[in-house]
This record gives C-alpha cells, structure tokens and sequence, in this order.
C-alpha cells in the first residue's frame, strides 16, 4: 500500500471517528434533558419564560345530512371571548393587540376597562381563526383574564321544516330528536397537546410520546330524508293545521319498497335554535312517533286485503248496507254525522269508494277475532318502529271480552284501537310492496357505514296487494269516490280518506286523514296525512288531509320525473261525496 493511500485511509477513520463521537455526544445531550434530567429543564425553561401547558383541540360534531346532500344540522364554528378585566393589563398596546386580534375595536376594550369596575366579564363571539390570534395575544401578554371556548351552537338550515327529526343541541347538551338519540355517533373525542409557549405567544409542542392525543371528530349521519320532498310536507301540513283550526297535523312519504321515509313532518313543532315553538310555547311532542290515533276509514283497505288473502270474499263479492249492522246485541252503523244512510248493494271496490262502515265491520266478522288480532301484530300497528328517534310509544288496543264482536266489527274500519301514524304507514307499504310490510328507515348511514334495509315481512299475497290498490284508484277516479277531488289530470293515484274519533281523554272531534300511494301502479311513494281535531267548519278526509296529499303527490311526481300514464282528463269532478262515520252506540 502506498504511502498516500495510508494517509487517506488514516483520514477517513479520523473523520468517522469524529462523527461517532459528536452523535454519541448529541444522543447523550437529548438523553440527558429528555430523560434524567427533565425535571431540572423544564423548571429552566419555566423561569426563563417558557412553560409547559396543554392545549385542547376540540372536536367538530358530526353533520346531519339529507339523502340529497343538504346540510341539516352543523357546528357554526364559532367561538365565545370572555374578558375578566381585572385579569387582563390595562395598557394600550395589549387593547390594540386585541382589537387586531379580534377586529374589534381596541378603544372599545379600553373604554370597558376604564369604566373602574375591574371584576367585570365582557363576552362576544368571534371565529375559529380569531381564536387562534386571541390564544397568542393571551400568552405574549400573560393575560390569564382572556378566555376563549366554543359556544356549542348548531345550525340548522331547514329550521322547524325538519326540526321534530333532527332535534336540538344546545350549550354543549343534545336535547331532542336525532341530535339526542345518536349523540354517542356525532360526539368526538377532544385532542390535547402538551407543549412550551414563547415570549411571542408560539406554541411549541413536544414531540414526546404521549404528549399529543389527536381529535377525532363526530360522524356524520346521512337520513333518507329528501330535502325537498321535507320542506314541501312541513309547508303544507303547517298551512292545513292552521286554516283548519285544528289542534295538529302530520305528513309522512315513505318508499314502499325499502320503508326509506322521504319525508316526516308535523305542525306545531319547534325552532330548533331556540327550542321554542310558536307563539313562545313549547312544541316538543313529535306526534309521528309520540301520539296515537285512530286509523279510521284508512284501516278498511287492510281489513279488505285480509279477507281478499284468505279467500273470504273476491272482487265481486256483495254486502248489502242497510246503514246499520247487527251482530247480537251490538250494531254499527253507517254514518255521515248527520243521520243514517243506507249505501245498497256493494262489491268491495264500491264499498272502499264511498267508506262504507257496514261492509269493513262484515269483513272483519268473516276473518275472525283471533285471526284479525294476529293480522295486527302482524301489520306491526302495535310495536314501536325501529328508527333512531327518542321517545316512541306503542299502539294500543280495545279488548272488552265480553264485547268481542262490536270490538272487532270497530276495528275493521279503524275504531278501538290507538296507532302511531309511523306504525301506519309502515302497514300501508304492504300495499305498495306486493304484500310485503317494510320497517321504516330514517337513518341511511352513519360515519359512510350503509344502516341496512331490514327485510320485510309477507302480510298478505301480492295478488291482493295489487287488488287492493285497484280498489283505491277508484276512491280518487270513481264519480262516487271519496277522493275524487284530488284528481291530477294525467296521473293514476291510489287514495283512502279516512275520518276517526278522537280517543281518550281526547275525546269529542275528528281527526282527518288520507293515505295514497302515487303512481298507482308500482308506487315510488305513499303518503299518509293526519289532521288532529279540525275546527274550521271541516273536518273529512279528503277536504283536510286531501289537499296536502295533494301537495306532496306533485311533489313525488317532480321529484321522480314520472311520466303521465293517460292523457289529462278536462272535465271537472263533481263535489266530494259525503264520506260515512260509524258512531258506537
């Protein structure tokens, strides 16, 4: 090896000696002020103006979101400035920092401060980004007076259109609805990180294990609800209740194929900023899930379905309705609220047309006590639905033993028994589903996680269920149908109307109802209507609930671009027929 290759190899090793050596050092170095002596430096860094604090990184709360992608409720992302001035330096470059901070004026700060009351607390809101100014002018100026935290506030762009669904959050608390129910979902995790905080208000995080949790924000809940389908039922529900004087009102589109409801609304309901209903006065009940009602007529098309599927009767089957029916020492009676009237010869198109009471209660005698009991737990009418919203009750139900056949003869037009209309409507999607009853689903996903479709169950065939929906196409198209006023030239609609008494301490009124399904044939949408104790001088199905119906089957027909099945008729129909009443006796 020659004498320069030596001394070049004598070098490298000198070079990489040296290098090890510094490392060794620097490992030491960090070794020492990480690890043993931690304590002695950050009592150091303490002293000379630096000292350790945690920072909080709160989360953002989940959105709720509409099937369409319209924001239902979301954090406004504002924070609350909170001044303790006896807390704070009373100096002009501290105001003026705060000003720039805050983009308010700092002599209105300066102003607060001179008033000479030092214990005095000053709030406003102010952005994420002034927060972030705020934090570093409070450690530049050691102004432990200066306190910033989110004011826990929720938007809700379709304000009380979707507020009985959606809920409330406020002050850091979910009240009502989806916000409480699924909180556990839209609540997050809040970050902390620990770190040093210089002269010129920098924060410096430490890069130690575990001195940084990271946030993890809430999840997002996507419902089925359509936005627009929503703002038209809440509009048109709020406009029936109050020109009808009545009490309450609701409206609920489902898709009768998957029991995805498109839209549930109610009136009076809440503003959900304020959580005050109209007029200042509370309106927290959600009637859709929370009240029950008698079905009224709107239950003849199920008593008639049953009796199709067990063979009892076909369509041209006849009762013959002398205005009362008797079955021992019970009788029911066709009624229009002003005196008897006999209907005469009906097949069961006819006697769905015009509501006839004598031949439900005749169907219902056919299918028997036990096996119409079954049929009802069977539609679902008396359980609790298994959407994500608080405060559901039962349906509930007249059992008199000793009164079996008035009881059944009631039940099979809709009296003796309490429902919610949510629970309704999901026994209404048989007859749009080939027989096929759907749970309702409000909830489409949770966090991007798809929330199943649940299948369905077979109620009825679904050669009854086409059947049937015959037979309510001609409550709407028949000259003596009940419905008939709700024609859309073009458009082949399938309808009920349905007048009930009111139930329990209730009692004394009507409630109006009407339930369509829209097309008639292979049905994207059924609409149930109910107006709770109109006192406007009305008080039919189709004259109360009918024009809201109304409303919102051009609403599905927008919303889904479907086609007229015939060209548009221009006559015009006659004047409703009177719609029949049973009154127990």
């Amino acid at each position: 090896m020659s004498s320069q290759a030596a001394s070049s190899t004598f070098r490298f090793k000198g070079v990489a000696w040296l290098a090890g050596g510094f490392f060794v050092v620097a490992v030491y170095s960090q070794l020492r002020v990480q690890a043993i002596e931690r304590k002695a430096v950050l009592n150091k860094a303490e002293k000379s103006n630096r000292f350790i604090i945690s920072v909080t990184d709160e989360p953002r709360r989940g959105q709720i979101l509409s099937a369409d992608g319209k924001v239902l409720a979301r954090d406004e992302g504002a924070y609350e400035l909170n001044i303790q001035f006896r807390k704070v330096p009373h100096s002009d470059g501290f105001f003026l920092d705060l000003g720039e901070a805050t983009g308010i004026s700092g002599a209105e700060f300066a102003e607060l401060a001179a008033r000479g009351d030092k214990n005095q607390s000053w709030n406003a809101v102010i952005t994420g980004e002034q927060k972030r100014k705020v934090d570093s002018v409070k450690y530049r100026w050691r102004a432990d007076g200066l306190s910033v935290k989110q004011t826990g506030q929720r938007a809700y762009p379709l304000g009380y259109a979707a507020s009985s669904l959606v809920g409330a959050f406020k002050d850091g608390s979910a009240t009502k609805g989806l916000e409480k129910s699924l909180d556990g979902d839209l609540t997050g995790t809040k970050g902390v990180a620990k770190g040093l905080v210089d002269r010129t208000g920098a924060f410096l995080p430490m890069r130690m294990d575990g001195a940084t949790v990271k946030r993890v924000d809430g999840q997002d809940v996507e419902l089925t609800i359509d936005s627009d389908l929503q703002k038209v039922a809440a509009d048109a529900v709020k406009k029936a209740v109050e020109s009808n004087k009545a009490e309450s009102g609701i409206a609920i589109v489902m898709d009768p194929k998957t029991g995805d409801i498109l839209a549930m609304s109610n009136w009076p309901t809440f503003d959900p900023v304020t959580g005050q209903g109209p007029d200042g006065k509370s309106a927290d009940v959600n009637p859709n899930i929370m009240s029950r009602f008698e079905p009224g007529s709107t239950m003849k098309i199920l008593t008639v379905a049953k009796a199709l599927d067990e063979g009892l009767i076909d369509d041209h089957t006849t009762v013959k309705c002398a205005g009362i029916l008797k079955k021992g020492p019970y009788q029911v009676k066709c009624d229009s609220h002003h005196g008897n009237r006999a209907h005469g010869v009906l097949d069961p198109e006819k006697a769905i047309a015009v509501s006839c009471n004598v031949s439900a209660a005749t169907w219902a005698l056919d299918i028997g006590f036990d096996d119409y009991h079954h049929y009802i737990e069977d539609l679902g009418l008396m359980q609790k639905c298994s959407v994500k919203l608080p405060y559901q009750v039962s349906g509930s139900m007249i059992i008199e033993p000793v009164a079996k056949p008035l009881e059944l003869m009631c039940w099979g037009f809709g009296q003796s028994m309490g429902v919610t209309p949510l629970a309704l409507a999901s026994a209404f999607t048989a007859i749009g589903n080939n027989g096929v009853r759907m749970e309702p689903r409000l909830v489409k996903s949770i966090g991007g996680k798809e929330q199943p479709v649940q299948e369905g169950k077979q109620v009825f065939k679904a050669e009854t269920a086409q059947e049937v929906l015959k037979f309510m196409e001609a409550v709407i198209d028949s000259d003596r149908g009940s419905g008939k006023t709700l024609r859309i030239p073009g458009y082949r609609l399938a309808g009920k109307t349905g007048t009930a008494e009111r139930l329990g301490r209730h009692g004394g009124g009507y409630v109006a109802n009407f339930v369509g399904f829209v097309p008639a044939i292979q049905p994207k949408a059924m609409i149930l209507v109910m107006v709770d104790h109109p006192q406007g001088g009305k008080y039919y199905g189709a004259s109360v609930a009918g024009p809201v119906f109304d409303e919102l089957a051009r609403a599905v027909i927008r919303k889904f671009a479907i086609m007229p099945s015939a060209p548009p008729v221009t006559s015009t129909p006659k004047a409703p027929a009177v719609e029949v009443q049973v009154k127990k006796p």
